[in-house]
């Protein structure tokens, strides 16, 4: 049996989705596989409750747990703790500290300072949401502070994108069918022109997974929903009209309408982008995917 514990300098350098595509290939390669969450932070009981739920997760404790409780009879154990220096965690869990931090240029400053201390017990670093144009930038970089680089993961799209659960959230917006659609990830959102064209060609040509668009534009959110959009994000706090209604409640079709203008809410949506945790079925199968290359024996 072996235990990872997977840490971070910051939040939200993606630990979880680290954990999430280890816990994947180890569970193909035919070991028994624990997903343990530890306290200590805000996105603590999130993590937990979604490690709950995968079906490779030979553990399906729900909750978060104090270290003392991490110990499982798992092949490997996968440990997530909250941000912040590790030394003492990785000594009292008997556990290698897996490093991983968000890409930067230069490579984070406190990255060379984070690892040394770990000695023997520092497993490596796996730096996320690299662009495919700095890979190799990025893998010199490591090299040349001295870094125990185990893997580069490629910048994303569906790994940055929010959830429409999240979106609904920071727009305080009056969603209808959002129970089944909640962990969706948006990432091709698409804004509607300020033209009297219904655009409908314009939404089937870019094939948006949500279209924003001002209450005040029936037609072209009929126009979106006729060209297959699956979400609609209306601004401007205005009622729906009824046949546009009538249209969403046909395919059961999610809409969140929301008090802010079109430009208050996509300022309110940029922020998400790259700082939401992780969460949802199709991010799971895509952290898997991007981590297909990496070399799970020499970890475990």
């Amino acid at each position: 049996m072996s235990s990872l514990l997977i840490v971070a300098p910051e939040p939200l350098s993606g630990k979880t989705a680290v954990a999430v595509a280890l816990g994947r290939r180890f569970k193909d390669a035919g070991r028994t596989v624990a997903l343990v969450r530890l306290a200590g932070d805000g996105h603590a009981e999130a993590d937990a409750g979604l490690y709950a739920g995968l079906a490779f997760n030979d553990r399906r404790r729900p909750g978060p747990v104090e270290p003392r409780e991490a110990a499982t009879d798992a092949d490997v154990t996968l440990i997530e703790a909250p941000a912040g220096d590790p030394r003492g965690l990785a000594e009292s869990l008997a556990a290698r500290a897996l490093i991983v931090a968000a890409y930067a240029d230069p490579l984070p400053a406190d990255v060379p300072s984070f690892c040394g201390p770990l000695g023997d017990s520092c497993a490596g670093i796996i730096i996320t949401r690299v662009p495919q144009r700095r890979l190799e930038a990025a893998r010199a970089a490591a090299q040349d502070v001295g870094a125990r680089l185990v893997a580069l993961i490629p910048e994303d799209r569906t790994l940055a994108a929010p959830s429409l659960g999240a979106i609904a959230e920071v727009l305080e917006a009056q969603a209808t069918f959002l129970d089944s659609t909640r962990e969706n990830v948006i990432d091709r959102p698409i804004i509607s022109s300020i033209s009297a064209d219904p655009a409908q060609g314009y939404f089937a040509r870019h094939n948006p997974n949500a279209v924003i668009v001002r209450g005040d534009k029936p037609d072209q959110q009929l126009g979106a929903l006729n060209a297959g959009a699956p979400c609609l994000i209306v601004t401007g706090g205005l009622p729906l009209l009824s046949y546009v209604k009538q249209r969403a409640e046909e395919e059961e079709i999610p809409i969140l309408g929301t008090r802010y203008d079109t430009v208050a809410a996509v300022q309110r949506l940029e922020a998400l982008y790259g700082a939401t945790p992780f969460s949802g079925r199709a991010k799971v199968e895509r952290a898997a995917q991007l981590a297909g290359e990496l070399d799970i024996a020499a970890l475990a």
